[in-house]
């Protein structure tokens, strides 16, 4: 019996790659084969560190090596649409980080060449729709335990943006597609969406934190990128929400997600624990623990504490067990067609902020 060979992936982009998707991927089952990166001598280290053998000089070479089955797009936005297309062109799987692109324009250009590449996966990395409590979540909703949904609740908070000593990067720049709203608005954005269905309008309003920050050479720069987003989101058949995306809530990290229905709700909070409230609500109504109906994996090689990478690993053993069988259309992942749906909600949350308006979709 021959053995099925594991998806071998090369990443472009050496941080976030090192610090969650890399040991994610490899726990998960994917082969780490090559990568590259903007600054080789990032590239060597991070290949270094996780036993990869190959090291590019540019995404191009990358793109084109035979041995890389999937090209993992792990840079700024303003660079993901010319590296996802000329990565289906050259006939790999691609999974590209969120958010898709820096507007419609070249959402629309990316989803044309997955269509054009029907034989090949092309997802956005929206891995919390593996994360096993957020998948049982949206079961739950999905059998009707809390009725007919009425509001929904999205927020991640996080202190990160308001540490002033924080350097300038290409998170601050929003020529570069940096800011809260694009980085985790995003994932809000499509987890709402996979959660309860379609989104008609949003109402939204940025905001900076600090206006200058100093880059590496210790130049001061000014920030032109979100450092706090709050989204109302008017959803199908009367359903209301809120999506926050913060790095300016003093604290710890967290996401939280509420869904109140009809009958009951439930809740996800930022310990990663599930709830369910059920019969009427109200002051004296308790929440009830829910226990997980899937097998918990050892994930202690991962950063503690982060849904990103439990989802990661998910992701990559669906992967690594569609793949090898010819199956690219995974129904629970983010499509391309889904992150041009989720680029045009980031583009009408800016036209909000600027208009001050409801923006339909």
């Amino acid at each position: 019996m021959v053995e099925e060979q594991a998806p071998r992936i090369g990443y472009v982009g050496a941080g976030w790659t090192d610090r969650v998707q890399i040991p994610a991927f490899t726990l998960g089952g994917l082969t780490p084969q090559a990568i590259a990166s903007g600054r080789i001598e990032n590239a060597q280290r991070v290949a270094a560190a996780h036993n990869i053998p190959h090291v590019y000089n540019s995404w191009q070479e990358l793109v084109h090596a035979p041995d890389v089955d999937i090209v993992s797009i792990v840079t700024p936005p303003d660079t993901h649409k010319e590296i996802a297309v000329a990565a289906l062109q050259a006939g790999k799987h691609v999974i590209c980080e969120k958010p898709m692109a820096m507007d419609v324009g070249e959402a629309e250009e990316m989803f044309a060449a997955a269509q054009a590449a029907p034989g090949q996966l092309a997802i956005i990395d929206h891995e919390l729709r593996f994360h096993p409590l957020r998948m049982q979540m949206r079961q739950m909703i999905k059998d009707g335990m809390i009725g007919s949904v009425i509001r929904v609740e999205i927020q991640r908070l996080g202190p990160d943006r308001l540490d002033v000593e924080r350097p300038f990067s290409w998170w601050a720049d929003a020529a570069r597609g940096g800011g809260m709203l694009n980085a985790v608005g995003s994932h809000l954005i499509d987890l709402a969406r996979w959660l309860v269905g379609r989104i008609d309008g949003v109402a939204g309003q940025l905001q900076v934190g600090h206006y200058t920050r100093k880059d590496s050479d210790g130049v001061m720069r000014e920030v032109s990128a979100d450092d706090h987003a709050d989204i109302l989101v008017r959803f199908s058949h009367g359903i209301q929400g809120l999506i926050v995306a913060s790095g300016m809530t003093p604290g710890g990290y967290g996401i939280s997600t509420l869904v109140v229905g009809s009958e009951g709700a439930i809740k996800l909070d930022n310990q990663e624990q599930l709830w369910l409230q059920k019969g009427l609500l109200g002051a004296g109504a308790n929440w009830e623990p829910v226990r997980s109906k899937y097998p918990v994996a050892d994930l202690r090689a991962l950063p503690p504490n982060n849904p990103f990478a439990v989802g990661s690993y998910y992701l990559a053993q669906t992967l690594a067990a569609s793949l090898p069988m010819g199956e690219t259309a995974l129904p629970e992942a983010a499509s391309f067609y889904d992150g041009l749906v989720v680029q045009r909600t980031l583009d009408a949350v800016r036209r909000s902020h600027k208009e001050k308006v409801w923006v339909g979709l």
